[in-house]
């Protein structure tokens, strides 16, 4: 996983962390870092245009990762201030997740242009409308 050094890094440098008796176990931290991709892919599509839903493709007995992103492409229905109230939350919510376990970058964030550190807003504000860097 290209999170798992980083939230490795932020365990180690922040003891006091509020979810350290969880991240503190290497099991632990591996299973976090799989939900904190999969959060973060969601968030981002969501961003993207699309609406998403998360489940359970193959049971938990024939393998640890079991776990499908589906994503359908949102047609127009929002206004244009509830479209905006709507990206400001979900880029809020993908910066928190990224503050709370130490991510500073991540693939798909960086390909659409989305930023995830907190404060810094150059780079989502230069993305178009739907949420996509120009082809």
């Amino acid at each position: 996983h290209e999170l798992r050094p980083q939230i490795d890094d932020h365990t180690a440098n922040n003891p006091n962390h509020s979810l350290g008796e969880v991240l503190r176990h290497a099991i632990y931290r591996e299973r976090a870092t799989e939900t904190v991709t999969d959060a973060m892919r969601s968030i981002l599509l969501e961003i993207a245009g699309y609406d998403t839903q998360v489940f359970e493709f193959i049971g938990g007995e024939h393998t640890a990762k079991n776990v499908m992103i589906t994503a359908t492409k949102v047609k127009k229905q929002r206004g244009e201030k509830e479209q905006e109230a709507f990206l400001r939350e979900r880029r809020r919510r993908l910066v928190d997740l990224a503050q709370l376990y130490g991510i500073k970058r991540q693939r798909l964030a960086m390909v659409m242009g989305e930023s995830i550190v907190l404060g810094d807003s150059s780079k989502a504000a230069r993305v178009n409308i739907s949420g996509m860097p120009q082809l």
